[in-house]
């Protein structure tokens, strides 16, 4: 039976032959009539005839039922002909009737089932926001390849999904009209559907009036032996909405050198037009990543474009940075983290020990958890299986007594200095989710963040505990190094925050280098100010120049008029007060927003920076654009390293085959396509791709 044909009930098969036009085989006459199976009684062999003329066979599939059978040639060849639309079907010598279910399922417009018009449109129930109302539907088989286009995208399916069984029966169920297209044409369906969506995100960035900042990071594919570097582009639009969209994922030459770096990233920016437009750009801290930065000021035209001349452009990464300091603090305990490391392998490397720590889990009244080891480069996950060993720690003392193999005594381990340890980590782990975050701005956490970070690092040196304050001395070297290179924008997106400003600045500074304090908030008001005069003269418009100069007339006219026209002393002291009023420059909008005292409703751990500056935007019109640019730069790579997570996915090996167009299309696609849609699959505000209008995205 052939996917997709539906066979109708005894009473309806009644009524479409009542229905149908004049049946032969119903005709007693007719000398092709049907006998009672249903086929039609060949002629009887008179004496003499040809003996190799054929019988005919008997047929008997159920779509005979619509079918007329017409007469039988000399080789047993017959035809098929419809019984509503006439149209025939060449049959005997052992031909199917896939073609006959094929033209009733899909092809007959006279069948009952396919009469309806083609512009007639169904009812189809829908949610708005008064409810569920009924609205008109006409199936169109383009819209219905676009959404199976969007299906494969974000969801990650193989191209020959098309070709499994069940998938296939799905789809005749829902749609018989719809066409399922190859596995080839679902590739171009996808790959067409990337390029629309790419020359309309091209053109929404085009009509922002922003910066742009990026994140790139590297990724190597062990199953092909090559590198791929992913760059993200941080914005905040409009509306004052964080978005992050992933612009491009290209194979990157080896070797990985600062030069070829470089020259791919350039590339990108100049495909997408935003070279000119470029703000910040956020990179680890590989010494490849610095003569990244060296080459493109010196071989490129892009520091040309940058405020202060660049000196803002180069980020490093947050995250990182707290990585490499932790890091060379737990080389200090690396012998017992290795020891809890090994303990929970050797449970988990078998189910007859896991059977056992379950038992050891129960004779030590705690819940039963499963043992989960760390990634030695990833310092947070170290801290996570410290924390899981120490819920786990009478468990893992029993188990020594349950399997006599087990090598190891956990109860000797130094479970004292561990937690004392895990006390000391969890400043580092809770500044690392906060500085991960890709849907909130993050730069303006940073200073306070990594501030409160170095505080608890100089506390390790009152430790009781030697090792406590080795790891500590480790510590600071690395953080002073770090500090040291660091740049003033960290700062300034503090100072940017209504919560601080230039007080929390001035705080953590005096308890981190008294000393210095005076130094750096004086070279922090000059990078400031300089930043935000470029703004000034990138937003001075004709409009605006008319008008200064119309203010210096004005100051010049009433000068002469003071000097020559007062006939009185109190005539004389107005027209003076008058002169020096208007002589006096207006307070800059930085200087305004400085001396203004921090908003004490703003102190809230639910204060949303960006609604804050949205609302003073009319009031701080060049301060808040500057302010928009910089709250958009993020202060770690981890919206390019998630491309990674997706691309390991997508370049599987059963889907290794993939050439590159393929794997950028794939990824940016499905970043965009999960940009608006939150973890539960509902969208988030406007939909991504509207189909009616070809795809275009609303954001």
């Amino acid at each position: 039976m052939g996917a997709g044909l539906h066979f109708e009930t005894q009473e309806e098969i009644e009524r479409i032959q009542k229905d149908a036009p004049n049946d032969p085989n119903n005709d007693p006459n007719n000398p092709n009539t049907t006998g009672q199976d249903g086929e039609k009684e060949p002629p009887c062999e008179e004496e003499g005839a040809n003996p190799k003329k054929r019988k005919t066979r008997k047929v008997t599939a159920k779509v005979w039922q619509y079918f007329n059978k017409g007469p039988v040639d000399e080789e047993g060849s017959y035809s098929a002909i419809c019984k509503y639309c006439g149209a025939k079907y060449l049959q005997g010598q052992q031909r199917g009737t896939a073609s006959m279910k094929n033209h009733i399922d899909k092809g007959c417009k006279k069948f009952p089932r396919n009469r309806r018009d083609a512009l007639q449109k169904m009812l189809q129930a829908a949610k708005s926001a008064e409810g569920t109302e009924l609205i008109p539907w006409v199936f169109d088989q383009m819209k219905c390849r676009k959404a199976l286009a969007m299906l494969v995208i974000a969801h990650e399916y193989p191209f020959n999904c098309v070709n499994h069984y069940y998938l296939r029966l799905l789809f005749n169920e829902l749609q018989p009209s719809f066409k399922i297209p190859s596995r080839m044409t679902l590739r171009s369906d996808c790959i067409k559907l990337y390029e629309e969506q790419h020359v309309t995100l091209y053109e929404q960035l085009g009509q922002l009036t922003c910066r742009f900042s990026f994140t790139s990071d590297l990724w190597t594919n062990k199953g092909r032996d090559r590198g791929f570097m992913a760059i993200s582009c941080h914005y905040i639009d409009e509306k004052w909405i964080l978005r992050k969209r992933i612009i491009t994922f290209v194979p990157l030459p080896s070797p990985h050198t600062g030069k070829h770096i470089a020259e791919a990233f350039y590339e990108k920016l100049v495909l997408w037009n935003l070279d000119k437009r470029a703000f910040c750009l956020v990179l680890d801290n590989a010494s490849s990543n610095d003569a990244c930065i060296n080459e493109l000021f010196a071989k490129t035209p892009i520091q040309d474009d940058l405020p202060v001349d660049g000196q803002v452009f180069h980020q490093r990464c947050g995250c990182h940075i707290l990585n490499l300091i932790v890091q060379d603090g737990l080389s200090v305990l690396k012998d017992e983290i290795r020891d809890i490391r090994d303990t929970m392998k050797y449970i988990k490397h078998s189910q007859g020990r896991m059977e056992k720590f379950k038992l050891a889990c129960s004779q030590s009244q705690i819940p039963f958890k499963k043992p989960a080891w760390d990634v030695p480069t990833r310092w947070n996950s170290t801290y996570l299986m410290l924390v899981l060993a120490l819920e786990l720690k009478p468990a893992l003392c029993r188990y020594s007594n349950l399997d006599k193999r087990y090598y190891l005594k956990p109860a000797e381990f130094k479970w004292d200095a561990v937690e004392c340890l895990v006390s000391y980590l969890k400043v580092f782990y809770e500044a690392t989710l906060k500085l991960s975050g890709t849907k909130y701005p993050t730069l303006n956490l940073f200073f306070p963040e990594f501030a409160e970070v170095y505080l608890s690092i100089k506390r390790m040196s009152s430790s009781p505990f030697p090792f406590i304050v080795q790891m500590g001395a480790e510590m600071t070297d690395k953080f002073d190094k770090y500090w040291s290179i660091g740049n003033s924008l960290l700062a300034i997106a503090c100072v940017l925050d209504p919560r601080c400003k230039l007080y929390v600045v001035e705080y953590y500074m005096k308890e981190l280098f008294p000393e210095e304090c005076d130094n750096f908030i004086a070279n922090l008001r000059e990078c400031m100010k300089a930043l935000f005069n470029d703004y000034v003269e990138e937003n001075a418009s004709d409009e605006n120049r008319a008008r200064v100069s119309k203010r210096k007339k004005t100051i010049v006219v009433a000068g002469a008029s003071a000097s020559g026209s007062a006939t009185n002393s109190r005539a004389a002291l107005k027209d003076y007060i008058k002169e020096r009023k208007n002589s006096e420059p207006p307070k800059s909008e930085l200087e305004d927003y400085l001396a203004t005292e921090v908003d004490e409703a703003t102190v809230d751990e639910d204060f949303d920076i960006l609604a804050w500056w949205r609302l003073k935007s009319p009031k701080y019109p060049i301060l808040s654009q500057l302010t928009k640019d910089i709250l958009a730069v993020p202060i770690s790579t981890v919206a390019s390293e998630s491309a990674f997570s997706t691309s390991g996915r997508i370049l599987s090996p059963a889907r290794s085959s993939l050439n590159d167009e393929s794997i950028e299309a794939l990824l940016c696609a499905q970043d965009w396509l999960r940009a608006s849609i939150n973890e539960k699959g509902e969208k988030i505000g406007e939909p991504l791709w509207t189909i009616d209008e070809g795809g275009s995205i609303e954001d």
